[in-house]
C-alpha cells in the first residue's frame, strides 16, 4: 500500500512541487519507506507520530569532558513524553482559529524509525496521551507544523460535506468536462453555504442551514402561489419561525 502511494506522489511530484513543497499526511504514512521517498522527491514532510514512538535527544557535546578514543556519542536518552526535559524542549502557546489556547512544547530530536532528525511538537491532552506533530524540516516553526497538519482536515471535511449536502456524487455522466464542471459546482455551492453561515447563521450547522433554505424556499413558493401579496411582517415572522425550526 505504501509503495502505491509513493508511486502516486511521484507521478504528480512536478505538479505538486509547483504549488508547495510541504506534504502533509497522517500517522499511517509516518514510516521510513514513505517519508524517505517523498523527501528524495524534494518535499518537506509534516505528519503525526504515535504516542509510543521511539525518539531520542540529540547528544550535547561537553567541552569539559576528557577526550576519549572512538566515535563521539550521537544521541542522548529516550524521550519520555510524561516527563519532558525542559532544558531541551521550548514551550509556546498555540492558539487555534477558534481562540482556544494550549501550551505545547517543541524540540529537535532523533527518530529511530525515520532514521533522521525531526522537529517534534508535543501538545498535552488532559486525561489522554499527548498529540505528537512533527516535521522533517527542523527549522520549521512549531506553530506552522500544527497549522499545516490541522489544515488537512479541512480538505477531508470539505469532501465529506460536498458528498452529503451539495451532490458531489450525484453525477451519472462519464464525460470528463461535465464531471469537472459538476465537481466545481458542488464545491462552489459548499463554499457559498459556509460563507453565508459564517456571516448570518453562525449557530447553525450545514445540515440545519440546508433545511432552513429548503423550508424558506417552500414557504416562498406557497406564498407566491397564493395570488396575493401578504403583509411584509407576516413574511418576516414566517422566516423567523423557520430559523427557529432549523436550529
Amino acid at each position: 500500500m505504501l509503495g502505491w502511494y509513493v508511486a502516486l506522489v511521484r507521478s504528480k511530484a512536478t505538479e505538486l512541487l509547483s504549488l508547495t513543497d510541504i506534504l502533509v499526511a497522517d500517522a499511517f504514512f509516518s514510516k521510513y519507506e514513505f517519508v524517505n521517498e517523498v523527501i528524495g522527491m524534494g518535499f518537506r514532510f509534516v505528519g503525526r507520530l504515535r504516542a509510543n514512538s521511539y525518539l531520542r535527544y540529540l547528544a550535547i557535546p561537553d567541552s569539559s569532558a576528557p577526550r576519549r578514543r572512538g566515535r563521539k556519542k550521537k544521541y542522548g536518552e529516550k524521550v519520555d513524553f510524561s516527563n519532558l526535559d525542559m532544558s531541551v524542549f521550548t514551550s509556546f502557546i498555540y492558539e487555534d482559529s477558534k481562540g482556544n489556547k494550549n501550551r505545547c512544547h517543541t524540540a529537535v530530536v532523533h527518530s529511530r524509525a525515520l532514521k533522521r532528525d525531526i522537529r517534534i511538537v508535543v501538545c498535552p491532552v488532559e486525561n489522554a496521551e499527548p498529540l505528537l506533530y512533527f516535521s522533517t524540516d527542523t527549522n520549521m516553526r512549531p506553530e506552522k507544523i500544527i497549522g499545516f497538519y490541522r489544515t488537512r482536515f479541512q480538505i477531508e471535511f470539505g469532501i465529506r460535506d460536498a458528498k452529503q449536502f451539495t451532490g458531489l456524487q450525484s453525477q451519472q455522466t462519464r464525460d470528463k468536462d461535465r464531471l469537472d464542471f459538476a465537481f466545481n459546482l458542488s464545491f462552489t455551492a459548499l463554499n457559498v453555504c459556509k460563507e453565508v453561515i459564517r456571516k448570518d447563521y453562525p449557530s447553525l450547522s450545514l445540515a440545519q442551514f440546508k433545511r432552513l433554505m429548503f423550508e424558506s424556499y417552500l414557504a416562498s413558493t406557497i406564498i407566491s402561489t397564493c395570488g396575493k401579496s401578504p403583509h411584509i411582517k407576516i413574511i418576516q415572522k414566517i422566516n423567523h419561525r423557520l430559523t427557529q425550526l432549523a436550529a
